[in-house]
């Protein structure tokens, strides 16, 4: 017998000990970064549709993780470097929720910044900038300059990739001097890159050029073999541009040999379009083809619509070299509606260009005028909305011409002046008056037409600035309710948490001891009333369930809780399986009525836990009028109510559970069938409601511990 009972204790204190270490956080994080190893090893072979359900398991797992585990940003880093961007957006979301529950703020931010940047990998442009707005709104909040600038680098990516090329440069110039004041070598290169790939759009090669080789020289002393890639295969696009092809080969030819030493499978194939365009140029057709195809392919697969369009684009070219119109007409027009889906205004152009050329070739001459017609209306949209900064320095350069000119004029004046002085000496007095006078005009105009200039810039420079207070007060209202959100509600069931109680609540007692004072001959709904209520036997659902069914059912307990109280009344998570109710504008004999009405409620409820599973649960309730008796300070009143609704409830579990016990009220009185509830919180008397049998049958803690 002893033997028998000797073993049963050991493998019981195995089990526990097994249970300790498993609900750790750092076995967690262990088990996290095994399943993430595993998941980096179906991506290097290609197995891509095991990987995603992989790390869509992974995230529903560390979800269920008291603490978010650091593992979410490795895994989508993995997943965005494979293309596999729709797994990594439910794996940031999943982080996103995560976080957001912990309160934690700085996380929150990188997942909406990663999140971005995988929907701009899918040309989700608009859901992409709502992200990174977000994102930024938070980094500005926490003043993380750094997270500014990498969210400022993506939303300039953005722009570029919807051709809002001008628009893309001020945050992209604005992360580049973050960067470089914190010597961050990598994202000065990637932002000095994206600045040249803007400047190559404009048709500015020169300037493309430098920054192209800035970039390079920056990143060349490290082992970032990705972003020296992919600056190479950019360069060998620009050398291609301007037909220096046997060098652009050279150069997109070493950027793909760096990038297949990487698992950048993207980056890969957008040098494989580039490689395939400079083939197709030099002769090679059908490799050059294959690799389009290969690109297109891939593209196609992983959702990447910017690079579909990319191979549309340069086999429509090939085609329209060829001569074989139907194929070029085909891509263009897919392109072409694919760019007007994304107001791609520049990528309009390039298939609408296509499309004109064939049609001129095959005869076609009033579809061609269509064409010419709507992209003349797309050049106009273009110029009116970009290069601002080019347009001032013309405007400069005009300003130096006028003066240049009102300088000869005056320098003309002064020698006719001089020439009739000579001539006619008796007509000095009145040429010099006419003069001044001309001049003195002259310069009236002037001064009027510079004022009425500088009016201007100030209106529209008071404009721009009032709408970018206007953006500031909105990003900073969004950032105060996503904080105001975190720190006053509990994330599991959207109920208030006691912080929110703690600053609702002493204006509510004062109101209700005011109203209560001036009506005090008059009966009246003008009581605070309390009630604290715990879920029966809430450990063993959590033990025989799981801690996911526990969560349900405090979900569901909390929508029950709304059904039985009113909008107006405060109901709070207290902690665990406590809620709080605190209800305004009442009376006090309505104690008991709503106790029962929440009991019955309760018990009479089906509660789902998933899995198709239901079961039944039970509440316990003290109440009590807030406050008790006669207290004046808030923290007094606040406490000594709080200690009476748990000690009623302590007394309603020790007797049984599944009912309940409150003070209605108290009297300044003593009377000789004190309860026990009087004699601890000293009232002379009291009247307990109780929904047992009596309150004689109601067991205190003090006489169970006695």
């Amino acid at each position: 017998m002893r033997t028998a009972l000797t073993l049963v204790l050991t493998l019981f204190l195995n089990v526990a000990a097994l249970y300790l270490v498993t609900a750790s956080p750092a076995y967690a994080e262990k088990s996290n970064a095994s399943d993430i190893k595993v998941i980096q090893g179906l991506l290097d072979a290609k197995q891509y549709e095991d990987a995603d359900r992989q790390a869509l398991l992974f995230a529903e797992s560390a979800l269920q993780q008291e603490t978010p585990t650091s593992g979410f940003f490795t895994l989508a880093e993995l997943l965005q470097t494979s293309s596999r961007f729709e797994s990594s957006i439910a794996v940031l979301n999943a982080a996103l929720e995560a976080y957001t529950r912990e309160g934690k703020l700085s996380e929150v931010a990188r997942a909406l910044l990663y999140l971005g940047q995988s929907e701009r990998q899918l040309a989700n442009y608009v859901t992409a900038q709502d992200y990174l707005r977000r994102a930024m709104s938070i980094a500005q909040m926490k003043k993380q300059k750094l997270l500014q600038a990498k969210i400022s680098l993506e939303m300039g990516i953005v722009f570029k990739e919807q051709g809002e090329v001008e628009r893309a440069l001020e945050p992209l110039k604005e992360a580049l001097g973050i960067f470089r004041n914190n010597d961050s070598i990598a994202d000065s290169s990637a932002c000095l890159s994206h600045i040249g790939d803007i400047y190559a759009l404009l048709d500015q090669n020169t300037q493309a050029l430098s920054y192209y080789n800035d970039a390079f020289s920056a990143i060349s002393n490290t082992a970032n073999k990705q972003l020296m890639g992919i600056i190479k295969t950019r360069l060998g696009a620009l050398q291609l541009k301007n037909n220096e092809k046997e060098k652009a080969l050279r150069s997109i030819t070493g950027g793909l040999d760096l990038l297949l030493a990487t698992n950048d499978v993207g980056a890969i194939s957008e040098a494989k379009i580039v490689l395939g365009r400079a083939l197709i140029e030099t002769g090679n057709e059908p490799r050059g083809i294959s690799l389009l195809q290969e690109a297109m392919s891939f593209a196609a697969e992983s959702g990447q619509t910017r690079l579909v369009n990319d191979v549309r684009l340069a086999l429509a070219q090939n085609y329209l070299r060829e001569q074989k119109f139907d194929l070029a007409l085909a891509f263009a027009s897919e392109g072409l509606t694919d760019a007007r889906e994304k107001g791609n205004l520049r990528g309009q152009l390039r298939f609408l260009a296509i499309q004109l050329s064939a049609s001129v070739s095959l005869g076609d001459f009033q579809k061609a005028l269509d064409i010419q017609s709507v992209i003349q209306k797309l050049r106009e949209a273009l110029l009116s909305s970009e290069n601002q900064n080019a347009l001032k320095g013309l405007q400069a350069e005009i300003e130096l011409v006028r003066q240049s000119k009102e300088l000869e004029r005056l320098e003309e004046s002064k020698q006719l002046v001089i020439a009739q002085a000579e001539k006619e000496k008796l007509k000095n007095t009145l040429f010099w008056s006419a003069s001044l006078a001309v001049l003195l005009m002259m310069f009236l105009l002037w001064s009027r037409f510079k004022e009425r200039q500088q009016t201007i810039i100030l209106r529209r420079e008071v404009r721009l600035q009032t709408e970018a207070l206007q953006d500031k007060n909105s990003e900073l209202e969004r950032a105060y309710k996503t904080l105001e959100h975190v720190s006053l509600r509990d994330p599991l069931t959207g109920l208030y948490n006691r912080y929110y109680l703690e600053s609702q609540l002493p204006e509510e007692i004062k109101r209700s001891q005011i109203e209560i004072s001036k009506n005090a001959t008059t009966s009246g709904k003008h009581d605070l009333l309390c009630l604290l209520i715990d879920i029966d036997h809430f450990k063993r659902i959590n033990d025989d369930f799981g801690h996911l069914a526990g969560d349900k059912v405090l979900e569901g307990f909390a929508a029950v809780l709304k059904e039985v109280f009113r909008n107006t009344d405060l109901i709070i998570r207290w902690g665990g399986e406590e809620f709080l109710v605190v209800c305004r504008h009442s009376s006090r004999e309505e104690l008991p009525e709503l106790a029962e009405r929440c009991r019955e409620t309760v018990a009479s409820h089906v509660f789902d836990i998933g899995d198709s599973k239901t079961i039944k649960v039970t509440c316990s309730i003290g109440f009590s009028i807030l406050p008790p008796n006669e207290i004046v300070n808030f923290d007094n009143a606040w406490r000594r109510t709080f200690e009476v609704v748990d000690y009623a409830l302590y007394a309603a579990k020790l007797s049984g559970r599944n009912g309940w016990i409150g003070v209605i009220e108290t009297y300044n009185t003593t009377t000789s069938n004190r309860t026990s509830l009087d004699k601890k919180f000293d009232f002379p008397s009291s009247r307990i409601a109780t929904s047992f049998n009596n309150i004689a049958s109601i067991h205190w803690p003090e006489e169970v511990a006695g």
